[in-house]
């Protein structure tokens, strides 16, 4: 019997300098307990289906002031608030078929779908970690004035639409539909023509960062010289991102992605991924991403967590960078939850959204 102990442990010994060991002992897939699994090349594994809804905002509300962490009763009534909404109730749940509500419930998911219900699992007030009072930097004077301009664009000129609430018209949702429906026209964005409407209801993809919402789960594949990412966004479109893991510099300043330029390292058993040369379609946080980096860090802390930092830095916005975290969980691999994201300019909701426009127009409540 000993000598099948010790033959046993000389195996587990050999196969330890490989990096086999937490294939062969499960960790692999993020199951049973212990230290973060390692991939066969002795990486921290980093790879999986992760789930980023959470009910936790990314600014700390103003209810907790400088209240940094909740307590085990403040998590608990949160969540059991989050789960008497629809998303906590599930989808099968709905309104009866053909009631505003339900159609409200079906077209409007991109305000509550996948939102989640569970607060992050450090129990950190906010999802922004610094500045420490958890709140967003100052905006810059700069920041203000683009914003101020691309409002502008988007709405017209400020005052130009007084308080004309969004009209409410009956409009046909698709060519199978046998009834006109309640249609809520959005009056306060420029309905003249698809290219005024946003990037969601255009299907123009995923932006970075990527969290939460209808990008709520994301799948991570591994290798030695390389991680990729697919982020699922709903209706809106997904997208792959490959972020090679070398010492390269960053591309020119003049070659500009839409994701950005990637480039990863490890640093201990943390991976950090510099990203910049984004180009000006995009936007985070209403200003245009020509002067936008983020450092991100994956460290897997577990066999289902993953904790994702973010530092943002926005010179063009925010006064100073600032850095959010997230706990990211562990979906069910056998269930394989993530789809390829199926999307296409010219859907029956933006079509809806500009004739609701046109018969809000002729019954003179549009803003001209």
């Amino acid at each position: 019997m000993k000598q099948h102990t010790r033959a046993w442990c000389a195996a587990l010994s050999a196969l330890a300098l490989a990096g086999l060991v937490p294939v062969l002992l499960g960790q692999g897939t993020g199951s049973g307990a212990g230290t973060a699994p390692r991939t066969p090349w002795g990486e921290p594994d980093l790879q999986g289906i992760w789930d980023s809804k959470l009910i936790t905002p990314l600014e700390r509300p103003e209810k907790f002031a400088d209240k940094e962490f909740l307590s085990d009763e403040e998590v608990a009534a949160l969540e059991a608030a989050a789960a008497e909404t629809p998303v906590g109730k599930g989808r099968d749940v709905r309104a009866d078929k053909g009631t505003e509500e339900d159609v409200e419930g079906a077209y409007n998911n991109i305000f509550s779908t996948g939102q989640g219900t569970k607060v992050v699992k450090s129990k950190r007030s906010s999802l922004i970690i610094d500045p420490p009072n958890g709140r967003l930097p100052p905006v810059t004077e700069e920041g203000k004035r683009l914003r101020a301009a691309r409002r502008e664009n988007a709405f017209g000129t400020p005052g130009e639409l007084g308080d004309v609430p969004p009209a409410r018209a009956a409009v046909d949702v698709g060519p199978r539909s046998k009834k006109k429906v309640p249609y809520v026209v959005d009056i306060g964005r420029s309905n003249d023509n698809p290219e005024d409407r946003n990037d969601l209801e255009r299907c123009r993809g995923v932006t970075l960062p990527c969290i939460g919402g209808l990008c709520g789960f994301s799948r991570i594949v591994q290798s030695p010289k390389a991680v990729t990412i697919y982020y699922e966004m709903g209706h809106s479109g997904g997208a792959f991102r490959t972020i090679p893991v070398t010492s390269r510099p960053h591309q020119p300043s003049n070659v500009r992605l839409w994701l950005g330029d990637s480039i990863g390292r490890w640093e201990g058993d943390t991976l950090v991924v510099d990203t910049t040369n984004f180009t000006n379609l995009t936007a985070y946080h209403g200003v245009t991403d020509e002067q936008l980096r983020l450092v991100e860090r994956f460290t897997r802390v577990g066999p289902d967590d993953l904790k994702y930092q973010i530092t943002v830095e926005k010179p063009n916005l925010w006064e100073r960078p600032w850095t959010m975290e997230l706990i990211l969980m562990k979906a069910d691999e056998k269930k394989n939850q993530i789809f390829e994201s199926a999307c296409y300019e010219g859907n029956y909701a933006l079509t809806g959204m500009l004739a609701g426009a046109r018969l809000a127009e002729r019954e003179g409540r549009a803003r001209r």
